[in-house]
């Protein structure tokens, strides 16, 4: 029963020790698992701060589309854009008539008819320089919109890689998580036996206790026993040696030390 109980006992340490390796290694998973989550979640992070820039840019972009469109309703609508003059020969025009007011001698009404040419042209002039200013706008707000469009592309891009890199760490992460579940259930299948073999080996400790004590039992009665046949060994001798020594004592003969205290311990001389 000893033999069996340390038998059992080694095999329980020995299920012990695995299981106690396949909770380190577990540890080591959960701290990796850990690492790629965090990574995982700064790149999810990033993503969205990048999504955000992406969606205002793409809000700018769609406001620089809706600014081109009213500019060149602007232009159509402007009563310079159907004269098909330019703003150069109307300031020449401008230019002219003015000198002719100030150079040469007209009447009233020829000077009159004059001014109201150039009121005129300046007018249109004014529309010029509308239809010209909105032009540098659309030229500007159409460099705008192709940069954000670029922008925009290159955010996508950005996300992408970053959605990516979050991806492999996710399954890294996964990856984790699945064989820690594989060494649990093998980590806890061996703590099952290591439990076992320690249930069988107090049931074995019990069993050798109990046959020690039967032992320990045994050898008192054993003990006893032997006591009993001694005393009664030495009773009987002593009755025999009492009973010569009477006989002896009968015939007159000389008694040993021995005989002469036996008889005297039982008051016969």
């Amino acid at each position: 029963m000893k033999a069996e109980r340390d038998s059992l006992n080694g095999e329980a340490r020995d299920w012990a020790e695995k299981r106690d390796n396949l909770h380190e290694e577990m540890q080591k998973l959960r701290l990796d698992a850990r690492g790629f989550r965090d990574k995982r979640d700064e790149l999810n992070a990033e993503i969205q701060l990048q999504k955000n820039v992406k969606e205002e840019r793409r809000e700018k972009r769609a406001e620089a589309i809706e600014q081109l469109k009213s500019q060149r309703q602007k232009i159509q609508a402007a009563p310079a854009s159907k004269t098909g003059r330019s703003s150069r020969s109307l300031e020449a025009e401008i230019a002219e008539i003015d000198w002719e007011i100030q150079t040469e001698p007209h009447s009233m009404d020829e000077e009159k008819r004059l001014v109201e040419q150039v009121r005129a042209l300046e007018v249109q002039l004014q529309a010029h320089r509308k239809v010209d200013r909105a032009r540098g706008k659309i030229s500007g707000l159409g460099t705008e919109a192709q940069t954000l469009k670029e922008d925009i592309k290159t955010d996508s891009d950005k996300i992408r890689e970053l959605a990516e890199q979050s991806q492999r760490f996710h399954g890294k992460m996964v990856g984790c998580l699945e064989k820690i579940k594989a060494l649990k259930t093998e980590a806890d299948e061996n703590h099952k036996k290591y439990v076992e073999a320690r249930e069988k080996a107090k049931g074995c400790h019990a069993k050798f206790v109990e046959k020690l004590e039967q032992i320990k039992t045994l050898r008192a009665a054993v003990r006893r026993k032997e006591e009993d046949e001694k005393a009664k060994q030495e009773a009987d001798l002593k009755r025999k040696v009492e009973d010569e020594a009477l006989s002896k004592l009968k015939q007159g003969k000389k008694l040993s030390f021995d005989e002469f205290k036996i008889l005297a311990e039982q008051g016969k001389i």
